[in-house]
């Protein structure tokens, strides 16, 4: 490019100059050709920049001489690592987007099942959560028929008022499911009632595999089925307390 340049600058300056000529005109304007050659050659890559965009992204610079630093060529890397991690950001919070999305609206579908759903009754609300949520197990426990050890283990968990998500302690997945869990599961658990305060019951969720349910995927969707299901079950003033 530099080269097609300078012979394009050569030749329309003036050609009737000789060699002896040229190289006289060079010695007295030593910053010629290095003045006008990058202004010309920075024109022509603003137009190729305004064309295509992307052309430069992965562009290779020449490499400097050994053991002498280049500045350019330092921004540029950091310039690509920090593009390379904003990328896997983006991917990462469009994957989320997407997985939240699809999550919802299976949530609002549960939800209108829940609504015209006939029959009210926690046999029912059980049903509807396996054809909704791809759980392996779902029950629901009155909380004034657990026994006392079986509370003590659970007591700041329902003191906290947040579903409990990710492996349960070998003596908490016994009390709550029995052998209905196998000891590689991951459980959720949620405790619903219209005062959570006093939660009535302990809805259980449980997964066979280890990372069904876990602590990173947050629990606003557990909450959200925990609520659906106590206004559910509020509506039926025969379901055992």
């Amino acid at each position: 490019m530099t080269t097609e340049a300078t012979a394009r600058l050569i030749t329309t300056t003036d050609p009737t100059m000789d060699a002896q000529s040229w190289s006289d005109f060079l010695t007295r304007h030593p910053d010629f050709l290095a003045t006008h050659c990058a202004t010309e050659l920075y024109s022509v890559l603003q137009a190729l920049v305004r064309r295509h965009p992307d052309l430069f992204a992965d562009l290779t610079l020449p490499k400097p001489p050994d053991g002498v630093a280049s500045l350019p060529h330092t921004q540029l890397r950091l310039w690509r690592e920090k593009l390379s991690r904003l990328n896997f950001a983006m991917n990462t919070l469009r994957t989320t987007a997407e997985a939240n999305a699809a999550l919802d609206r299976v949530l609002h579908e549960f939800a209108c099942a829940l609504i015209s759903a006939t029959e009210r009754s926690a046999e029912q609300a059980m049903a509807l959560l396996h054809q909704h949520f791809a759980v392996d197990i779902a029950k629901l426990i009155a909380i004034k028929t657990l026994n006392h050890p079986t509370l003590n283990l659970l007591e700041g968990w329902l003191e906290s008022h947040t579903p409990l998500c990710g492996r349960l302690s070998e003596a908490q997945r016994q009390a709550i499911f029995g052998t209905e869990l196998p000891d590689t599961g991951s459980a959720a658990l949620i405790a619903i009632g219209s005062n959570l305060a006093q939660p009535r019951w302990i809805l259980a969720l449980g997964r066979i595999t280890p990372d069904g349910f876990n602590s990173s995927q947050g629990t606003v969707f557990l909450t959200q089925i925990g609520e659906l299901v106590t206004a559910y079950l509020s509506c039926e003033h025969t379901i055992a307390p």
